[in-house]
């Protein structure tokens, strides 16, 4: 048996290592999760917004990192949508673009959310920091019209908005530079808005200086704080939720495989 396992043909490993990785994609464990204090207090910022408040949301991530970052953005909409709140998006990332049309498709019909009543897209425009600052006392310097080329003042929800003090909350969601550090500088620093933020696991080290020094009202890490705030807002089998739990079964499946091969390696050895 011992000799068996221990020239078990490699081919087997990956089967059962895909196995571990697709399953928990199509049939969710049901894990249990700690919420942390961080993703506690992101959803207490977003839940004790008055209903209608104007909500900035900035999509500044790209398609290698849109597993840990879209979830955030789709579950901070239901959220938000659930006050009624209304929310303008933008992008300093050309790839982060094409990101708020998906997350509203997905979520705008649920809630009978309205394109130009309850959400608008700016979409992209490039120059980092420099356009938060030009948007600081009106967004129409920075984007007259709409992602799709409408004036901004034709819209019904846009007549109250003018400059960054006319939002009750900024998200930023990124994968590095521009991002989190650019809204901390200008939204939050020059204008005194609140901000939180969600980043890659990558760079989320990059961003604790900003919440431990309340710069920020609170940040996300990761698919892992997706996942958390996906169970605060009660949405089941979320994005985030199913892809920890594939992350999850294959590090349980990787230590099986330490364990197993030590346990060969010591019986073969007791024997020799």
């Amino acid at each position: 048996m011992i000799d068996k396992l221990a020239n078990l043909d490699r081919r087997w490993i990956f089967v059962f290592l895909a196995i571990s990785v697709i399953l928990p994609l199509i049939w969710p464990l049901g894990l249990p999760v700690e919420i942390s204090d961080m993703t506690r207090k992101y959803y207490d910022i977003v839940e004790k917004l008055p209903e209608g408040s104007y909500v900035c949301m900035s999509f500044d991530y790209g398609p290698g990192t849109k597993i840990e970052c879209h979830p955030m953005a789709i579950a901070t909409l239901h959220h938000l949508f659930r006050k009624k709140c209304k929310v303008v998006s933008l992008s300093l990332w050309a790839e982060g673009s094409m990101f708020p049309r998906e997350a509203f498709a997905e979520v705008a019909p649920i809630y009978g959310a309205k394109y130009g009543e309850d959400y608008l897209e700016l979409g992209y425009s490039s120059g980092g920091e420099a356009i938060l600052r030009g948007m600081g006392e009106d967004v129409r310097n920075i984007f007259p019209k709409d992602m799709y080329g409408r004036p901004l003042d034709s819209f019904p929800m846009m007549k109250k908005v003018k400059g960054w003090n006319s939002f009750s909350l900024v998200c930023s969601w990124s994968m590095g530079t521009p991002g989190v550090a650019e809204y901390v500088r200008v939204v939050a620093g020059q204008y005194n808005r609140p901000v939180v933020a969600g980043t890659t696991a990558v760079t989320t080290p990059e961003a604790y200086p900003f919440f431990n020094a309340h710069q920020i009202g609170s940040l996300l890490g990761g698919l892992r704080g997706a996942c958390e705030y996906e169970l605060l807002v009660g949405i089941k089998n979320g994005q985030a939720t199913r892809g920890i739990e594939s992350q999850s079964s294959t590090h349980f499946f990787i230590a099986f495989l330490i364990i197993l091969a030590n346990i060969i390696y010591f019986a073969k050895r007791k024997e020799e």
